[in-house]
């Protein structure tokens, strides 16, 4: 069965889209955002021989959670990728599970018929704007770019990112694919993990949130970001990042604070003292931070 659309044909249901060329004069529709997920070295590479030149399952375990995991269980998240990318999986392991696969290629004898839960398209706008579109504005809740190095070039500052999740590879590896790095007149670190080393490398985990639009422009006021004008300098409102994967929303630094102070509340030991109001506490509580990015300013 193949239902045909303006835009797009769709053949056994939601299991393959492919682009048809279209009008030319027809007006881009909505695009979805996105958020990024990488691994990068200091110098930004991000791979060598078309393969990742590091082996870390932490971190593959951290790809997975972020992008395998919904607030909705009926509802499933998206990754982009590049045909390279996508023919780099392993046979056994693609296309990734639990998600819906979707194939940046330009080449018409690219052909996967016959996999279930993925989708082809010809370039990273006429996918945000598929993805825009019924059924997957219901079905699919976030949208990854997960690479290659060209698709990541094209989407890692540009105005649809909302976030970047990047694996931090402090040790230097050789490399010959990379990418930009990080914009951050537009993004600021919103969670740095402590450091991790796996195999002899030593890495990190950081995410990056959008702050400005561009660099001489702020975000929308509507959004919950504040700005002091006079000292140019950004105030996060934690609410207004709630679109992030739940595990990195609640790694934020005030959030673990407020969290903390919420658990003593509820559920802290009270105790009389001097002033014969009392206190309530709870022993053997502790915060962790990372302060090579940020430093947290508890109140």
């Amino acid at each position: 069965v193949i239902a045909k659309y303006p835009r797009y044909s769709t053949m056994g249901g939601d299991s393959l889209v492919s682009l048809s060329n279209g009008d030319a004069s027809e007006q881009p529709g909505p695009q979805r955002t996105y958020q990024v997920m990488v691994a990068a070295t200091r110098d930004m590479g991000i791979g060598k021989d078309g393969k990742l030149p590091w082996r870390l399952p932490s971190e593959l375990k951290f790809f997975k959670g972020i992008t395998m995991t919904t607030s909705d269980p009926g509802k499933k998240n998206a990754v982009v990728m590049g045909r390279k990318t996508w023919e780099s999986i392993p046979l056994d392991y693609r296309p990734l599970p639990g998600r819906l696969n979707v194939v940046l290629t330009r080449s018409g004898s690219f052909d996967i018929a016959t996999a279930e839960n993925v989708v082809i398209c010809g370039s990273m706008p006429s996918a945000l704007e598929l993805l825009a579109e019924t059924p997957y504005c219901y079905s699919i809740e976030k949208v990854f770019v997960i690479g290659g190095g060209q698709i990541l070039r094209e989407a890692l500052n540009a105005p649809g990112c909302d976030a970047i999740h990047m694996t931090e590879i402090e040790t230097n590896i050789r490399c010959d694919t990379f990418i930009p790095s990080v914009d951050i007149s537009v993004f600021q670190p919103w969670y740095s993990s402590s450091p991790l080393v796996e195999n002899n490398i030593r890495y990190c985990f950081v995410t990056y949130v959008r702050v400005r639009n561009s660099a001489t422009e702020l975000v929308d006021s509507s959004s919950g970001i504040k700005c002091d004008s006079s000292s140019d300098s950004i105030k996060l409102e934690i609410k207004s990042f709630n679109f992030l994967p739940k595990m990195i929303f609640e790694r934020h630094d005030e959030y673990m604070y407020l969290s903390l102070v919420q658990d003593i509340i509820s559920s802290g030991t009270q105790k009389d003292d001097r002033t014969g109001t009392g206190t309530l506490s709870k022993f053997g509580c502790q915060m962790r931070f990372n302060l090579r990015k940020s430093f947290p300013l508890l109140t």
